[in-house]
């Protein structure tokens, strides 16, 4: 399986205040990735460049997504190229109904029945969300609307999908099953990155891990080895876990 994201010498600057200080990452075919660290670290800055969201002058490097440069290209050409983002906050139009903010997820496709068959699959991965397809967005619970902007998200049929912060806010429970929702997509083949600041959740679902510090990244290896890393663990995974 050949590389689907990759991240060169990568730099955000906000004016005069570089946020990233020139990262390298990859991602590759069918892999789900993690990007920890604490809060001000560049992880969701990363992520929005990644997928077109800031200002495309702030970007040093290149981002490669599928074989091509994207640093410089609009979000909603990159959404056609088979990237999608869950953004952190998970961002649902409150005024439309359940099923209309799946629909809207299917914007870059013209082919109907595909469409139809993957609302189906999506119903059976969220039941809850079936139960309440004529519901208004804005009135679904917190779990709920993180499952609708994943739906939304996965509607579109893309290659790859970004999740920031997917447990932020939720009950336990919920995080769970969220989390067993992400590995069952993973495992049907479509490759995932996700920021998550609960770090021992991510390091238990993903494959691979980048531990981000002030813009940069300090530290890279599967997750079992960063499990098992003591600095790791002191930072990250003990009770004195930052965020």
């Amino acid at each position: 399986m050949g590389v689907l994201l990759e991240l060169h010498n990568f730099q955000y600057s906000y004016g005069n205040i570089k946020v990233v200080k020139g990262i390298d990452l990859y991602v590759n075919e069918g892999e789900m990735v993690t990007l920890i660290g604490a809060n001000g670290a560049g992880k969701t800055t990363t992520m929005q460049t990644i997928s077109g969201l800031t200002e495309a002058r702030g970007v040093e490097g290149e981002i490669i997504f599928d074989g091509k440069r994207i640093d410089k290209m609009k979000g909603n050409r990159i959404a056609r190229m088979g990237l999608s983002q869950v953004l952190e906050g998970r961002h649902v139009f409150s005024k439309l109904t359940v099923e209309e903010n799946l629909m809207n997820g299917a914007y870059t496709r013209k082919d109907k029945k595909g469409i139809q068959e993957d609302l189906k699959k999506i119903y059976q991965r969220f039941p809850r969300l079936l139960e309440r397809k004529h519901q208004l967005g804005g009135t679904l619970s917190g779990g709920e609307q993180q499952m609708l902007a994943i739906g939304q998200a996965l509607i579109a049929n893309p290659k790859m999908i970004l999740l920031d912060e997917p447990s932020l806010g939720l009950a336990p429970i919920i995080v769970d099953e969220i989390f067993e929702a992400i590995k069952e997509i993973n495992r049907e083949g479509t490759t995932v990155l996700f920021v998550e600041q609960n770090s021992h959740i991510a390091l238990t679902t993903a494959h691979r891990g980048y531990v981000m510090q002030t813009g940069q990244i300090v530290l890279e290896d599967s997750c079992e080895a960063l499990m098992n890393n003591e600095e790791v663990r002191r930072a990250y995974l003990g009770e004195d876990q930052e965020g």
